[in-house]
């Protein structure tokens, strides 16, 4: 490939998260961000990514992305290819412990920054919800919609989502800032060996014209074939399709288990619902004035099972 596939955490970190490409950066977050003029961000500063755990049993974690901007703003950017289905939870717990850690012993409260998560992911977070591939969330009043605090702000952007509009709004897509950096991320797919040829000229000919992008570009190539991060990038490419491999085999087998305990949940569902079917009968016959005789002779049952039925009559 000439380019590898950024959505590997690996490959993007080292594009987006070295103080080296500073200026990829705070691009790349100016387009997501829709900030612009006075509202862009004109410098970043890279912290430490590793979550640090307050007790012995509490739960640390490792960030991909972690900046705080000229504005006072820390941003973390997260990257995930695979649906584990707690990302919404997991973006909350990343943004509660970023928010909370920012604040020093002493200080007042209204010190704490703005906290902003990003999720870029290769599945639609809220599927029933929106086939929009870029959603915003904020804590919002219910009926009159004011903020509670700006402190709190959540971007997901879904690529595979992205991809189905670029093929067939391209020219309503390319009106969206971050188009290009979306299609970086999209056009090269290593699970499944492809890439995009027609999304990459579109930024081969967009490098032309936007600074930002050709530098993208060359850092992404240049990363691409250095033979160091290429075999770095390889470990951790196969180490993340061993975990999805793994988790495509839970999945399977929980599925599995599933179905044949329905199975035979309808099995025996349906068996004690005959039996009880048949109990009701012999009841109302036996109420009847019938005797457990006459009812296994009507229904076919042995009397001995029939007087088992009217026990507790």
């Amino acid at each position: 490939m000439k380019y590898l596939d950024l959505k590997v955490d690996f490959m993007f970190k080292q594009l987006f998260g070295q103080p080296s490409r500073k200026a990829i950066t705070i691009a790349f977050l100016n387009a997501l961000l829709h900030r612009k003029e006075d509202d862009r961000i004109v410098d970043v500063q890279f912290k430490n990514t590793e979550l640090v755990q307050e007790t012995e049993e509490g739960k640390a974690g490792r960030l991909d992305v972690l900046v705080r901007t000229n504005r006072g703003e820390r941003i973390n950017v997260e990257i995930q290819v695979v649906n584990q289905y707690d990302m919404p939870e997991r973006l909350l717990y990343y943004w509660a412990r970023l928010f909370s850690s920012s604040l020093s012993k002493g200080e007042k409260y209204s010190a704490l920054p703005p906290t902003i998560m990003i999720a870029i992911l290769h599945y639609p977070l809220f599927p029933h919800e929106t086939d929009r591939f870029h959603t915003v969330f904020h804590i919002r009043e219910d009926e009159e919609q004011f903020l509670w605090s700006p402190h709190l702000e959540f971007h997901a952007l879904d690529l595979s989502q992205f991809m189905v509009k670029w093929k067939k709004y391209r020219r309503e897509i390319k009106r969206a800032p971050e188009w290009p950096w979306l299609t970086m991320l999209a056009a090269v797919d290593s699970r499944t060996k492809v890439v995009d040829e027609e999304m990459l000229r579109e930024l081969e000919e967009l490098a032309r014209r936007e600074q930002e992008i050709l530098e993208a570009l060359e850092e992404w190539q240049n990363l691409s074939v250095d033979p160091e991060n290429r075999y770095s990038y390889e470990m951790r490419l196969k180490w993340l399709l061993d975990q999805l491999t793994n988790i495509q085999g839970e999945r399977e087998a929980i599925e599995e288990g599933w179905k044949k305990g329905l199975e035979q949940g309808m099995k025996e569902g349906i068996k004690e619902g005959i039996k009880e079917g048949m109990k009701n009968l012999v009841h109302a016959m036996s109420k009847k004035g019938m005797t457990a005789k006459d009812i296994a002779n009507w229904t076919d049952l042995p009397e001995e099972e029939v007087r088992d039925l009217l026990k507790g009559e």
